[in-house]
């Protein structure tokens, strides 16, 4: 499973870049394989660890705010136990001829 996630302290200001640091070190603990992006972190892992990182991830961020809005999106496949987190961005670039940036 890879879920993207978006954890957002609603009243913090905007500068959230100490609170997004907190969740990362609580993502990069896990021991999941994880992508930083300018939008949110694409997590890949079991979807029972998946799920309880995210968990995770949101009581983290409710320890620094009294309101965190959190976007969870989801892609599951359950024919192939391919690593997806880059998979899916080399398959388009093989199809493309070329890469793209990253």
């Amino acid at each position: 499973m890879i879920a993207e996630i978006s954890v957002v302290p609603i009243g913090q200001g905007i500068d959230l870049a100490q609170h997004v640091a907190k969740v990362l070190k609580v993502i990069d603990e896990s021991g999941l394989d994880y992508k930083l992006n300018a939008m949110g972190t694409v997590i890949e892992g079991d979807s029972g660890r998946v799920f309880d990182l995210i968990k995770k991830c949101h009581n983290t961020m409710l320890e620094a705010s009294q309101r965190v809005y959190t976007t969870v999106k989801i892609d599951e496949r359950r024919d192939t136990k391919k690593k997806m987190l880059d998979h899916k961005i080399s398959a388009v670039e093989q199809i493309a001829g070329r890469n793209f940036k990253k």
